[in-house]
């Protein structure tokens, strides 16, 4: 609420202020860097007999904001158009709730802390003084050092793991505002997990399940100099 705030006063300033760093775009290399903050959620299809395991009635997920730092490089390519790689490191929590027959309740914790490398480009529009929007597509590799694939399980321990290597496809839109120094950059971007990316086993709660995959809403401040 803050951020919002602060850029509704910030933007008309910005695109009636004096051009500042005309040439930036112009170079063809800055790096940079990012603050993330996401909320987790998950996708997921229940088996048609999920109801028939133990007394199990209904399934539902709960997601939790969490945080993330990385580094960005930008490569231009066009005008309009530019090549964005990052590195980051995100924490993700998100729960699954079990609930059964007579007032039981299981949680699985699902806490991810990924490593993500994701490959983007970015689609600019034309710079109003210090202002301009960009829309952002691509995909993201992540490998997760906390997933839960070798944690031992059982019926009546709630563990349901996702694989630590996964893709997705993100889609975002954002800001570029220009100071003298550096570029400040909003973002709001959606990635979603590509594939079936539950671990399989014999137990009741990811029994439960046929299918998988994770998804981040993110809203990330990068800073390019």
């Amino acid at each position: 609420m803050g951020i919002g705030l602060a850029l509704m006063t910030l933007l008309p300033k910005l695109g009636l202020a004096q051009v500042v760093n005309p040439l930036y775009d112009r170079q063809r290399i800055h790096f940079g860097f990012s603050i993330i903050s996401n909320n987790a959620k998950l996708k997921y299809s229940t088996a048609d007999d999920f109801m028939d395991f133990d007394t199990m009635q209904t399934v539902r997920t709960i997601s939790f904001p969490g945080f993330g730092v990385g580094g960005v490089v930008n490569f231009r390519l066009l005008d309009y158009w530019d090549l964005r790689t990052m590195v980051n490191i995100q924490f993700v929590e998100r729960h699954l709730n079990f609930q059964f027959k007579g007032d039981r309740l299981e949680e699985a914790q699902i806490r991810s802390t990924y490593l993500e490398i994701p490959i983007q480009l970015k689609y600019k529009s034309k710079r109003h003084q210090n202002i301009r929007m960009y829309l952002v597509g691509g995909s993201t590799f992540r490998y997760d050092f906390a997933s839960d694939i070798d944690t031992d399980r059982s019926n009546t321990k709630p563990i349901v793991a996702l694989q630590p290597s996964t893709f997705s496809y993100d889609l975002g839109v954002g800001l570029d505002l220009y100071y003298e120094y550096f570029k400040f950059s909003p973002e709001f971007r959606i990635s979603n997990g590509l594939g079936n990316q539950l671990v399989k086993d014999d137990f009741i709660f990811s029994g439960s399940m046929t299918r998988m995959s994770p998804k981040l809403i993110q809203f990330i401040l990068h800073f390019e100099g």
